[in-house]
């Protein structure tokens, strides 16, 4: 019910997906609903089950620890995400591939960030092996649909766009969200706590 996740501000990134979106739309309206609101693009670090208000406190705690651990695998420098092509999983679930390169970076982050998680005893056992994608369209939403039979998702949908470059994210910062609380305004998810990494932070506190 808790995610650590890197929020997506990169404009050029969420339009590219949103023609996408669109491409798909016009080919398959039915798909409407399985849609993913560019408002919510993210990345999930690791998955936790927290039952208590004491719980999500220590989440809270895990998430600012691990700020230094994240600093040291970044060591001064940015991680500039670079996204390109569009991958499936089951054909039912559409994402954006993150090259090779910048995964393996990401995945040392991920991994720091569980170790604070793991060292508060809280239960990441839903956490999946990480494999960074930025997803766009899910099936799952769409229950009806597959009441209906529509069990996959053709790639001639979107094959237009298979290979297309989407653009970079910098890393700067990293969400704990709610899953279950009321969104935002802006349509992003309930945010417990952020902590900012990368360079951009370091010249901002050196400053102040």
């Amino acid at each position: 019910n808790l995610f650590p996740c890197l929020l997506f501000t990169a404009l050029q990134i969420l339009d590219r997906i949103e023609d996408v979106q669109e491409l798909i739309f016009t080919k398959e309206p039915d798909l409407l609903r399985a849609l993913l609101p560019v408002q919510t693009m993210h990345l999930t670090i690791i998955v936790a089950h927290l039952g208590t208000e004491e719980a999500v406190k220590k989440a809270v705690l895990a998430l600012k620890q691990s700020k230094t651990k994240v600093e040291a695998v970044l060591q001064g420098k940015d991680l500039n995400m670079t996204f390109h092509g569009i991958g499936q999983f089951n054909n039912q679930v559409i994402y954006v591939k993150m090259s090779e390169e910048d995964q393996k970076m990401l995945s040392r982050i991920a991994e720091a960030v569980e170790e604070c998680f793991i060292e508060m005893n809280l239960d990441i056992s839903g956490s999946k092996d990480f494999k960074p994608h930025l997803t766009f369209l899910k099936l799952s939403k769409a229950p009806r649909l597959k009441r209906r039979g529509f069990r996959k998702i053709c790639s001639d949908l979107y094959k237009e766009y298979e290979d297309s470059y989407f653009g970079t994210e910098v890393l700067s910062q990293i969400d704990l969200c709610a899953m279950r609380k009321k969104k935002q305004e802006s349509g992003y998810y309930y945010c417990e706590c952020s902590i900012n990494v990368g360079s951009r932070w370091m010249e901002e506190s050196k400053e102040q």
